[in-house]
């Protein structure tokens, strides 16, 4: 029997649109072994209304797969348990992506690096900034070329104040999110955003958090277009300190706040009043995506 362990993401910190990610300690967990016929069952709240047919996305994935690498088709028993909040921009597609790939590579024996297994997704995702993370572990800067489908990524190291996120108990679709963006941004506008991207990368580097706050807070790609659509955004601005900063994660709705240790205590203490939901304290993930064979059969 499989056991994989996929960690949640946030995407972009900011100003790293589609190319910057963090591995964050949330899970999606599986047991998997091969069956006659397919069968998903899910364990707990976040899953609890998935279906298990035919357009399951694990399912799909994984037959998408076995075309893709023209491999025999097989079936699989699964049980997965997930915390990971769905359409929250936490990475819950990007983590089942992964999880599906996992399956194929351990029962057909490919032996994917992880930069092949990466590649292949930024293919699927059409950016690495969710799946990268989630396979390394910590944070990941990373490139992908669609016309070339080349896929460069390096490890950035982590960032070491506290970390919350605030989830609204309302779905925020990928799609929805990114259907806001403008098409086009002036050569001006573009060279100011590429320097805030920078000069976020140089912070983490110098473990300068002030500055990197500043530049996760002065995005210029996204996140002007996308705050009208989560209401949370703006409550969670207004009442979070000095030294301490947010950012969406991902498409949203969920948001990221980094803060100084000082300030922690004070500020967890804001957000917790806010209404309609879930405030967590987190650190990244440094490990990645888990795998390894387990003893004995499903017992469900």
């Amino acid at each position: 029997m499989l056991y994989i362990k996929v960690p949640a993401s946030t995407s972009n910190l900011g100003p790293g649109f589609d190319s910057i990610g963090m591995a964050v300690n949330i899970y999606l967990e599986l047991e998997v072994e091969e069956s006659e016929q397919w069968e998903i069952q899910h364990l707990g709240d976040v899953l609890s209304e998935l279906t298990d047919d035919d357009e399951h996305y694990i399912r799909k994935m994984c037959r998408q797969f076995m075309h893709q690498f023209n491999l025999e088709e097989k079936a699989f028993k699964i049980i997965m348990y997930s915390d990971i909040p769905l359409a929250r921009g936490l990475g819950s597609s990007g983590s089942a992506l992964i999880a599906s790939l996992e399956i194929i590579n351990h029962f057909y024996q490919l032996e994917l690096t992880k930069e092949k297994r990466i590649s292949i997704l930024s293919q699927i995702e059409g950016h690495p900034d969710n799946v990268a993370p989630s396979i390394n572990g910590g944070i990941v800067a990373g490139y992908y070329n669609n016309e070339t489908k080349e896929t460069v990524t390096l490890d950035v190291p982590v960032i070491k104040w506290p970390i919350m996120v605030v989830i609204p108990n309302y779905e925020l679709k990928t799609e929805a999110s990114r259907n806001v963006l403008p098409d086009h941004m002036s050569f001006e506008s573009a060279v100011r955003a590429g320097s805030i991207g920078n000069m976020l990368i140089a912070a983490l580097y110098s473990e300068d958090y002030r500055t990197m706050g500043k530049m996760m807070t002065s995005d210029l790609y996204h996140e002007q277009y996308r705050a009208h659509l989560v209401p949370h955004y703006q409550m969670v601005k207004d009442v979070i300190t000095e030294d301490c900063f947010a950012f969406l994660s991902g498409a949203g709705p969920s948001i990221f706040i980094v803060c100084h240790p000082k300030k922690y205590d004070e500020n967890r203490f804001n957000l917790l009043k806010l209404p309609d939901c879930e405030v967590k304290s987190i650190e990244p993930d440094q490990e990645g995506v888990i795998t390894f064979e387990k003893e004995g059969r499903m017992v469900n």
